[in-house]
């Protein structure tokens, strides 16, 4: 089964566009069997896209999931029942395990974007780490320590636009939850094209002016 583990909707306030069911549309074009959809602290997001599959009874899981801020850097939360809230590192871990979830790094070591502060120093505290981010140009050293670390790996598109959805993803050969844990994961994919990245800076500064912010 191939998943693409990293997908933001509109429900990104900041910076999401894809609308939920057109993104459903473009995740079943793709092949994919999967999406985890990880809105910018919030579930909303995933939670319609899971009603929409649901309802009219489409061939796709999806996971429910969040990208949380954090004092370190942003955290991947995937199989949560709730919502959880930004908060210092260790803290969103636990909220995290208390809901029923699992744990990742997203591009722990992009310098163009946000990174992820000692990364190696909290590896044993995640359950997997994102070594392939289709928006990360510096994914190489995530892949390595994880390698040597034996770390569960994991790959998304970390997609803000429809084209960019399934350009990366994680392959799991039995329940997915099961695999990740266990390091069962195949990673494949590859980048996006770096003008997606600018797009989404330019739907930041539109939605700053919009909202009187700027």
């Amino acid at each position: 089964m191939k998943f693409d583990m990293h997908v933001h909707t509109s429900y990104s306030e900041r910076c999401g566009w894809m609308k939920p069911d057109r993104l459903i549309k473009h995740a079943i074009e793709k092949k994919l069997d999967g999406l985890a959809v990880t809105d910018h602290d919030t579930i909303d997001g995933a939670m319609e896209v899971f009603d929409i599959v649901k309802d009219q009874q489409f061939e796709l899981d999806i996971i429910i999931g969040e990208e949380i801020t954090t004092d370190r850097g942003e955290v991947l939360a995937y199989f949560i029942d709730r919502e959880i809230k930004p908060g210092p590192f260790l803290d969103v871990l636990s909220e995290i395990r208390q809901s029923g979830g699992i744990s990742a790094i997203p591009h722990p070591f992009d310098r163009i974007r946000k990174g992820f502060l000692g990364t190696e120093k909290v590896l044993g505290e995640v359950d997997a780490i994102e070594v392939l981010n289709s928006r990360c140009l510096f994914n190489s050293k995530a892949l390595d320590l994880c390698q040597d670390r034996k770390k569960p790996m994991l790959g998304g598109s970390d997609a803000h636009f429809y084209q960019e959805v399934g350009r990366a993803w994680t392959e799991c050969f039995a329940e997915p939850r099961t695999c990740i844990l266990e390091g069962r994961t195949r990673i494949g994919g590859g980048l996006s094209n770096p003008g997606y990245l600018a797009l989404t800076k330019g739907v930041k500064v539109w939605r700053k002016v919009i909202s009187g912010s700027v």
